[in-house]
Order: structure tokens, then C-alpha cells, then sequence
């Protein structure tokens, strides 16, 4: 099971509680190289510390993100992908096409939903030709009711329409950050859907044999405070590298 750290970013300019943007470069290539030098398979970057999200991202988050990405993309060897929340897809492409990321995540890929930050439209059709008109091979994850939203579809309607979306990759979490899902819905997606299926939300060693996933998304659990610790990333990657999966990075 391959192993993707969501490297939450500082505050970012603009935001309510940005101080600095030298500190946030700092602390994310600190991180990064951290991150890759205990073992993991890849780091993907994430604006986590902007709430409140907007659902597009103003441009400020945009060019920092730029900025951050670049310069990680610099300094590790390993895979890195760009989440920018609260569902800024076409962003996420601009920014990996720019700095060479290899893969995006999507919040909202397909069906609209509720979100603290409003109404999420699905976004698959503006990423698709997006993505053919920026000549950007980044890999595309989705979320599949994804966690802290109300979502106006039931998963098996999410199952039934995935493969029009043109992803390469489904993320399944629980309802909110640090909540796992069931692990029945999981197998259930994983056993529906020709694409791997990533683990995104509540993974521990502890209760990884519990799921049948190509991946797994770790982001607060092998944290202290702001930065990442590489024991806690370690005891992930232990139990992980025990389970099989087919997430081409």
C-alpha cells in the first residue's frame, strides 16, 4: 500500500492567520524533506491551514502555492501532488503543470454538494479539457463523498458515474478529518470501480489491515503540533508496506 503525506501548509498570504510567507517556504521544504527521508512514497501539498476555505481559491493562495510546490518539487526525488481546498481543481492543475507536481487532488469531482464553504459544483468537465488544454499529465485523485460536506448523491450513484470523470485514482474518507470510513464501503467501492482506490481520512497502523486499499492519505496523525514526526510516519509505513495495492504514483 503506497503511502501519500498531506503536508499541511503555514497560513498562506491572505488568510486570517498568515504571519509569514518566508516561515511557510521554510517549514514545508523542512517538512518535505523530512517527510521523504523517512520512507514515505510521495507528499502532497495542502493549503489546510486557510479555513475559512473559499471554494476557489483567491490568487494570493494560488502564487504562494506556486512558490511552495516549486521549491519542494526542488528538493525531494519523490512524487508530489497539490490539494487546493476547498475545491479548486483547475487551480491544482495550473499549479502542477507550472512546478512539475504529478499528481492533483479534487474534493468535489463529480455531483454537486454542501460544504461550510458553500455550494461545490462538480468540477470533472472543466478539469478534463483543463487538463488537455494545459498538455498536463498529472494524475487525477477524487473524492468520492468526500469528508465534511453534505453530499446530494448516494455513493452508489458516485460508483455508477466515476468512469466519466476521468480519474486515475478514487479517495474515500469518513465524515470528517481524523475519521476513518467503513471499511465495508471501501471494499464495496474498491470491488465497483476499475481504479485504485486510496484510504483518505482516520488511517493508523493500528486499523490499516482493516482495509482493502491501493493507498492510504496521512495527514494529522503523524503530526506534533506543526511539524511531522518521523516515528509516527514510520509505524504507518511499517504496517503499510505489509498490505498489497496498485496506486501508480
Amino acid at each position: 500500500m503506497k503511502v501519500i503525506v498531506s503536508l499541511h501548509l503555514k497560513p498562506l498570504p491572505g488568510s486570517p492567520n498568515f504571519l509569514s510567507f518566508e516561515d511557510c517556504v521554510d517549514h514545508a521544504v523542512r517538512n518535505a524533506i523530512l517527510i521523504e527521508n523517512c520512507g514515505a512514497d510521495a507528499i502532497m501539498v495542502e493549503n489546510f491551514n486557510d479555513k475559512p476555505f473559499f471554494i476557489k481559491a483567491p490568487p494570493e493562495t494560488i502564487a504562494s502555492m506556486s512558490v511552495i510546490v516549486r521549491e519542494i518539487v526542488r528538493e525531494i526525488s519523490i512524487p508530489v501532488g497539490v490539494n487546493v481546498l476547498r475545491n479548486d481543481g483547475v487551480a491544482a492543475l495550473a499549479i502542477a503543470k507550472a512546478t512539475g507536481a504529478k499528481f492533483i487532488r479534487v474534493n468535489q469531482m463529480i455531483f454537486p454538494a454542501v460544504m461550510p464553504e458553500g455550494f461545490a459544483e462538480p468540477i470533472a468537465a472543466k478539469i478534463a479539457r483543463y487538463k488537455r488544454f494545459l498538455d498536463c499529465d498529472a494524475k487525477i485523485f477524487a473524492d468520492l463523498s468526500v469528508k465534511h460536506s453534505v453530499q446530494l448523491a448516494k455513493i452508489e450513484d458516485f460508483i455508477d458515474n466515476v468512469d466519466r470523470a476521468y480519474c486515475d485514482a478514487v479517495i474515500v474518507t469518513g465524515k470528517k478529518t481524523g475519521e476513518p470510513p467503513e471499511a465495508g464501503i471501501l471494499k464495496r467501492i474498491k470491488e465497483l470501480v476499475d481504479m485504485p482506490v486510496i484510504l483518505g481520512s482516520g488511517a493508523t497502523p493500528e486499523n490499516l489491515r482493516n482495509y482493502d486499499a491501493d493507498g492510504v492519505i496521512v495527514g494529522t496523525y503523524v503530526k506534533e503540533g506543526e511539524e511531522y514526526s518521523c516515528e509516527k510516519l514510520k509505524q504507518v509505513l511499517s504496517e503499510a508496506k505489509k498490505l498489497g495495492g496498485e496506486l501508480d504514483l
